[in-house]
């Protein structure tokens, strides 16, 4: 499985470890029946960098987690709380081994969170069927193994 496959799955896992039992949490945009609440993880862009002499590149990737509720205090206090457990970055692991909870794959390093955005989503009544209460937080990270 490439190390970008294992970025997504880790983040996955991570959010339904981290939102309450409640919530939906959806690998990418949710799909168009959409059950609230939901958390949702997309992979965006992938940026290499100029990271050392020799050419050698640091991946930043860009992220985006949709928070959609059914009303305001559900949408803010999701994404205070997904926002505010980013601080200690995203732990990888190695899903080769197999999946939770069925098994327990071993960490192979972390997701460093860097440039959050947490931007409340305005839905306008009048131009959706369902009005429903959305955020986005916008990241990026790179990825640092263990040693």
């Amino acid at each position: 499985m490439e190390l970008q496959r294992k970025f997504d799955l880790s983040w996955y896992y991570w959010l339904v470890s981290t939102v309450p039992a409640i919530v939906n949490v959806s690998d990418g945009f949710p799909p168009d029946e959409l059950e609230l609440p939901t958390v949702s993880i997309t992979s965006l862009d992938i940026t290499g960098t100029p990271f050392e002499l020799g050419g050698y590149e640091l991946d930043k990737q860009f992220w985006r987690v949709d928070v959609f509720a059914k009303n305001i205090a559900q949408r803010d206090e999701l994404a205070y709380i997904i926002y505010k457990a980013m601080e200690c970055g995203i732990p990888v692991y190695n899903y080769d081994e197999g999946f939770p909870p069925s098994v327990s794959p071993t960490r192979i390093g972390t997701l460093i969170v860097s440039k959050r955005v947490l931007k409340p989503i305005h839905v306008f009544q009048d131009l959706v069927k369902k009005l429903y209460w959305r955020s986005a937080i916008t990241l990026f990270t790179y990825y640092e193994t263990i040693s």
